[in-house]
């Protein structure tokens, strides 16, 4: 993993992550496709151009699959919750 920031994540950030991933898995197939992705972060406020949302597939995509699963999922969130509370 490219970060070990989701280590620090509570069980109830992950419990609420688990739901914001389930509800923007739209397919259902455990992972979130680059549209989902992009809807995602453009929901919770994160501006994201097609270059910086393929840097972050790019970097988080550990398995190369082309989608994020949960695990990268986590990793991911953890960053950007990371970045928010010290931007702040």
């Amino acid at each position: 993993m490219p970060q070990t920031a989701s280590s620090n994540l509570t069980p109830a950030q992950i419990q609420d992550l688990q739901e914001s991933f389930n509800t923007f898995d739209r397919n259902n197939d455990g992972t979130i496709s680059r549209r989902e992705l992009h809807s995602l972060l453009h929901t919770v406020g994160h501006k994201v151009n097609a270059q910086g949302l393929e840097n972050l597939l790019t970097k988080y995509d550990t398995d190369k699959s082309g989608t994020i699963d949960f695990k990268e999922f986590l990793s991911l969130t953890a960053l950007l919750i990371k970045n928010k509370v010290s931007s702040n």
